[in-house]
């Protein structure tokens, strides 16, 4: 008998507000320099957590073609749960990085898993052309659980301490599990029926190489994604060179997350005005330019720079999700999502700790700079790869 896939949408919001709603993030670099940690070893451990999840990536989500998108859920919210009680009761560096990596792996199974489970449940019910909308309103609620979590975390931590706060996310994370359970598998088609290493890489093949449209916005979305990831750490640590507590830090937050809510919450009319193309272009130079002026202008202009750095990640998220579903079968659409994260955290794997190494050598205004400039370099050539395979029509 059928089951409607409807309700599925509403798990995935309650998945949703169990990763977004962060508490720890207007304290997460001040709970790692409390135990003893400097800005390189809290971006190696961001960049340690990346690398776990690339490492995992596209075999969590090939596992998500093979056994489902909900099974795959489940997976990735019981570690993820468990990642958090190991940081809870961390106070070195051995057992942060020991959390960090339980953490990659259980972001691996929900990563890829979360946007195909959408866009095949309103497929199922013929609303596939709906995606961007409800791509941008799972987004805008996500960083709205952010902004939210982040006056709860800077009162947490006032009223207590910081590993409180740690403590409480870990109950957050663990609303994702009955959620997860929850879910129907929607119909879709199977051409993946059993694990095998072969077949892992001839789809792989066929997203960044041979399939010219396909890997054109993986290439983009990667490039954009890890200019986006690299900023919500960045900040941290430009707040906190600026000297900042956490009663400075929440407010910034909050505003910067509310800014991400909105511009998700409406990235479909965002993007119809402006068309896809004028879109695209705004992010290409957009993201760069974010970095640039904030290593070079003082902390005024900076902050101006990073509210608009922000405005842009709004509509650019869902915006590319929904290019790069529109591009790729359903039977292998796990896989190739888990491709894009897979490039964007080995990117920020590398680029994270060097924008520390940079900060700590030189200055961070250099590390930024520089940064930007190679971004913008990327960008652009990732762009013109994107509209000679996908011209505006």
């Amino acid at each position: 008998m059928y089951r409607s896939t409807t309700a599925n949408i509403y798990y995935l919001y309650l998945i949703k507000l169990s990763k977004w709603l962060m508490l720890i993030m207007p304290i997460v670099a001040l709970f790692f320099a409390e135990n003893g940690l400097d800005p390189f070893a809290i971006y190696l451990l961001q960049g340690v957590y990346s690398l776990s999840l690339a490492l995992f990536e596209i075999p969590s989500g090939y596992l998500a073609d093979v056994i489902g998108r909900r099974a795959s859920l489940i997976i990735g919210s019981l570690l993820g749960t468990l990642g958090f009680v190991v940081l809870s009761f961390s106070h070195s560096l051995p057992g942060f990085l020991l959390a960090e990596i339980i953490l990659g792996l259980g972001g691996s199974f929900i990563s890829g898993s979360d946007s195909a489970l959408l866009y095949d449940s309103l497929a199922a019910e013929q609303k596939q052309h709906y995606y961007l909308r409800y791509e941008g309103r799972i987004t805008a609620l996500g960083n709205l659980a952010e902004t939210v979590a982040a006056i709860g975390g800077g009162l947490l931590a006032a009223w207590l301490d910081y590993r409180s706060v740690y403590m409480a996310q870990t109950v957050i994370a663990a609303l994702a599990i009955p959620a997860a359970l929850l879910t129907i598998e929607p119909p879709r088609e199977k051409t993946v029926l059993h694990i095998s290493l072969r077949q892992i890489i001839q789809i792989s093949r066929q997203a960044l190489m041979e399939d010219r449209r396909l890997s054109s916005v993986i290439i983009f979305s990667a490039v954009t994604g890890i200019a986006t990831l690299s900023m919500a750490w960045t900040a941290q640590i430009y707040f906190l060179e600026a000297g900042f507590s956490e009663r400075e830090i929440t407010p910034l937050w909050v505003a910067l997350n509310l800014v991400v809510a909105i511009v998700s919450a409406i990235a479909a009319p965002i993007v119809t005005l402006l068309g896809r193309k004028r879109a695209l272009l705004l992010t290409a130079v957009g993201l760069p330019l974010g970095y640039l002026l904030l290593g070079l202008l003082p902390l005024a202009g900076g902050l101006v720079a990073l509210f608009c750095f922000y405005a842009i990640r709004g509509y650019a998220t869902p915006m590319l999700r929904d290019l790069l579903n529109r591009n790729c079968a359903s039977a292998v659409r796990a896989t190739v999502l888990s491709i894009r994260s897979l490039l964007i955290r080995f990117g920020f794997a590398l680029i994270g700790p060097a924008i520390g190494f940079g900060a700590g050598h030189l200055s961070l205004a250099a590390a930024l700079s520089l940064f930007g400039l190679l971004l913008g370099v990327g960008s652009a050539a990732a762009l013109h790869l994107l509209l000679r395979h996908h011209p505006e029509r």
